[in-house]
């Protein structure tokens, strides 16, 4: 890898590290199409058939996992660091995988479901906060939003592979699919061992040689002044926090409640929270349900749901190649806030007016299709860019905490809608599409007029949106001259380098 020049080793690296996308996109994904198996259906219910409650209970106890996997990478990512981290979520999920292909009943499944999860909350944490902290300013957007392509590849492959099993024989028709969950996480646990720390986690630990070593690795085709200025902005806006960065875990995760911090915690919280109150999830995660309220059923549906995988993988790349890093984030997440409203909109329309058994056929086709374009809004405007205006709010010390929180309360919020969704859609049928249409449009107020624009700047200048004090200036105009010979000094302490600096400004 080293072979390789610094702009390919990042992207490389990007990859590698956002198979957690991949990780959570197949582990969530592979449960619409396995609730749909016939023969899984026969197997774990019995002869009652579906059983809505169990049902629920599949997709909420991963969410219910998730919630406690956010809070063990928070810890875990400062005190082990990200890298060690990742690959430990990425060892769960491979077990979690093997439970689940090899399930014996609903429990054992359930449980299954759970180890997933809390692997799924450990990297949905992880991954944007490392991605990050390694990528230049000016491509942050690109190469975070890397995890949501490899999300939807994973959901892509999910109801692929979930369509292939309706063909095979028994009980393959389901095990074989879920054992599908197991190679990604092999992988990225192999590929881990070859990606360094994140740069910022090293300075905090004072690794001042090897943390220099990573921006060049990384970031030396942006130019040596480039990577000098950066270090000197990262080392010195650290030493400025060291205080709040030596605080107990405990104390510091409170510190994301305190008046100074709330307001970047709830914008992370509510970005996040999106990609469950948005609806997307809630669809991908029936499918069939919402097919069936339009007529259509059985293999059919499965294969729509495979061609609705399609759409985010369509939409995310359309994300990477025409918007990430050249749209304003405020821009892209309010438009795509109310253009998921508007499809909604028509969607419910459409299934009010054409529902199962209605003799116009293509009411209920146009309904899908709209179902479609809602995926590629979403995948568009959101899937890639959530974990990024997220992630980027914190200062580094409080960054993976307050990920953890973010993501925990996206899982709280995911347990709720998998329990309610099949009730809800059985009661009030295609009126459940309103609940979504509400969320989105009070999105898109929140985006345009609360979240401050963050393109373009680095992790330490977005703190100064908030009013944070910054220890330099701004990167372009950093003075490096007297600066960099002395941040460099492996040896030093925090505070012996603050002094130095004081005494060179003199």
């Amino acid at each position: 890898m080293m072979a390789l020049s610094s702009r390919y080793q990042i992207v490389l690296i990007t990859i590698i590290v956002a198979l957690g996308g991949f990780i959570f996109g197949i582990d969530s994904g592979i449960i619409a199409t396995t609730i749909g198996q016939a023969n899984f259906v026969k197997y774990m219910y019995g002869r009652k058939g579906s059983n809505p409650s169990l049902t629920g209970a599949l997709v909420s106890g991963y969410n219910a996992g998730q919630a406690v996997g956010t809070f063990v990478s928070g810890y875990l990512a400062d005190k082990l660091s990200r890298k060690y981290s990742l690959s430990s979520a990425a060892i769960l999920a491979t077990f979690a995988g093997g439970i689940q292909a090899g399930s014996i009943n609903i429990g054992m499944l359930i449980a299954g479901r759970a180890l997933a999860g809390i692997s799924s909350g450990m990297l949905l944490a992880l991954v944007p906060v490392y991605i990050a902290e390694i990528a230049p300013p000016q491509k942050r957007a690109f190469l975070v939003g890397m995890q949501g392509l490899m999300s939807a590849l994973g959901f892509f492959v999910s109801n692929w592979v979930g369509y292939a099993g309706s063909y095979a024989v028994g009980n393959a028709a389901w095990r074989i699919p879920l054992a599908m969950q197991i190679p990604a996480p092999i992988v990225m646990l192999v590929g881990c061992y070859f990606i360094p720390f994140s740069p910022r986690w090293l300075i905090k630990q004072e690794r001042y040689e090897e943390a220099k070593a990573v921006l060049v690795r990384l970031q030396g085709h942006m130019g040596q002044e480039f990577v000098d200025r950066e270090f000197v902005q990262i080392q010195e806006q650290l030493s400025f926090e060291v205080y709040d960065r030596n605080l107990p875990w405990y104390k510091a995760a409170s510190a994301l409640f305190s008046a100074k911090y709330i307001k970047r915690t709830l914008l992370a919280c509510f970005i996040v929270a999106m990609s469950q109150l948005s609806g997307t999830s809630v669809i991908s995660n029936f499918q069939n349900v919402f097919y069936g309220i339009v007529g259509v059923k059985g293999k059919t549906s499965l294969l729509v749901s495979g061609v609705f995988g399609t759409m985010g993988v369509i939409g995310t790349v359309i994300y990477l190649l025409f918007v990430a890093d050249k749209w304003r984030r405020t821009t892209t997440l309010w438009i795509g806030a109310l253009s998921m409203c508007i499809t909604l909109s028509i969607c419910m329309a459409l299934s009010a007016e054409f529902p199962s058994g209605s003799p116009n056929k293509s009411g209920g086709y146009a309904a899908i299709a709209f179902i479609f374009l809602y995926s590629i809004c979403f995948a568009i405007f959101f899937n890639g860019l959530i974990y990024a205006a997220s992630s980027e709010l914190f200062p580094h010390f409080l960054r993976s905490k307050g990920m953890s929180v973010a993501v925990w309360v996206k899982a709280v919020i995911a347990i709720v809608i998998s329990q309610i969704t099949p009730i809800a859609v059985k009661n009030i049928n295609w009126k459940y599409y309103s609940v979504y249409i509400a969320f989105n449009a009070v999105a898109a107020v929140v985006f345009y007029f609360l979240l401050p624009e963050t393109t373009g700047k680095t992790l330490e200048e977005v703190a100064a949106l908030f009013g944070d004090d910054m220890a330099t200036e701004p990167i372009d105009e950093i003075d490096i001259s007297g600066k960099y010979a002395v941040s460099v000094e492996p040896e030093a302490t925090h505070i012996e380098m603050i002094n130095k600096t004081l005494k060179v400004s003199v």
